[in-house]
């Protein structure tokens, strides 16, 4: 479960960020953002913040051109504002879906995560991108008569093809745990790796695929065969395990070993997890703002106490 890939490859060109151009009260109001007068400020803020989200990407992209550093700054603070507010009401909504069962609450959750690190995230380019993955794989499939043979396919796609591997450089970076970043870059943890994995053949092809929460180094598990289950380790180029392999690890890094972790994981649980592991991220390079957000996130997702202490006590990948 350690090895290293060394192979590299190219990557898909970026989603193209949305751009929309300011109506001429946001301009006047762009405009006013570097006055000094903190009269002027509050007025100006106070109405930005009331035109809500069709304000988002002007600012955002105001912020990016404004030459005035004290303009860009408080830009930069109403984006904030202004995605806090809409991840919190999105968490919120989420909870209540998945109370309900709702079997596309664990996709758009999973989208929910990476618009914290990317406003202008284009949803409708990553979705296309796993369709594609999807479709690809079932032309590639249909053919096949053997669960193994199936696996294989599957692995020598992701893998060997797209090129999906650990980032082990840089395994404490936000982005590995984003889905754009992680489809753009062909590169994650474990468990983001995981995730992309599941939204093609789980979520989309309806394969007998699910996750597996394995302490430090999250799977993805294959009951496509009678015997036993397989063990899928998307950050290391797909190698195949069982449990008896998982077993030895676990032991040899003096770790407890108990048959939950290869159980099934709820869609709810994978969230969970990658939301943790934001926190142990934003924890390690002092982003309080930004370790409290997810743990707010943890919370109206987990509200009873005892499940997300669980979770934050638990292993990183």
């Amino acid at each position: 479960m350690n090895q290293v890939i060394t192979h590299i490859e190219q990557v898909d060109a970026p989603a193209l960020k949305p751009t929309v151009e300011p109506d001429a009260e946001l301009r006047s109001l762009f405009a006013l953002l570097d006055d000094p007068d903190p009269r002027v400020t509050q007025a100006v803020t106070d109405r930005i913040r009331m035109r809500g989200e069709d304000a988002v990407i002007p600012l955002l992209s105001f912020m990016e051109s404004a030459c005035d550093p004290l303009a860009r700054e408080r830009a930069s603070v109403l984006t904030a504002h202004f995605n806090l507010d809409h991840l919190r009401a999105g968490f919120q909504s989420l909870a209540l879906r998945f109370k309900r069962g709702d079997p596309q609450a664990f996709e758009d959750g999973i989208f929910l995560i990476a618009r914290f690190g990317n406003p202008r995230l284009n949803v409708a380019h990553c979705r296309s991108l796993l369709d594609d993955f999807a479709s690809s794989l079932e032309d590639r499939i249909a053919g096949l008569s053997s669960a193994l043979e199936v696996l294989d396919e599957i692995n020598y796609f992701f893998f060997e093809e797209l090129h999906f591997r650990g980032n082990q450089a840089s395994f404490l970076e936000p982005e590995n745990s984003y889905i754009d970043s992680v489809l753009e870059r062909r590169t994650g943890i474990p468990i983001s790796l995981a995730t992309v994995y599941l939204l093609v053949t789980q979520c989309r092809l309806r394969l007998p695929f699910s996750g597996a929460s394995a302490p430090g180094h999250f799977l993805v598990r294959y009951d496509g065969l009678r015997a036993e289950p397989l063990f899928i380790d998307a950050f290391n180029g797909g190698t195949i395990l069982r449990a008896r392999d998982i077993k030895r690890y676990l032991d040899s890094s003096g770790l407890p070993f108990h048959t939950q972790f290869l159980a099934p994981s709820q869609p709810r649980g994978v969230l969970l997890r990658t939301i943790r592991n934001l926190i142990i991220v934003f924890t390690e390079r002092h982003d309080a703002p930004a370790r409290k957000a997810f743990e707010e996130f943890m919370g109206i997702l987990a509200p009873d106490a005892a499940e997300g202490q669980a979770f934050l006590r638990g292993l990183e990948g």
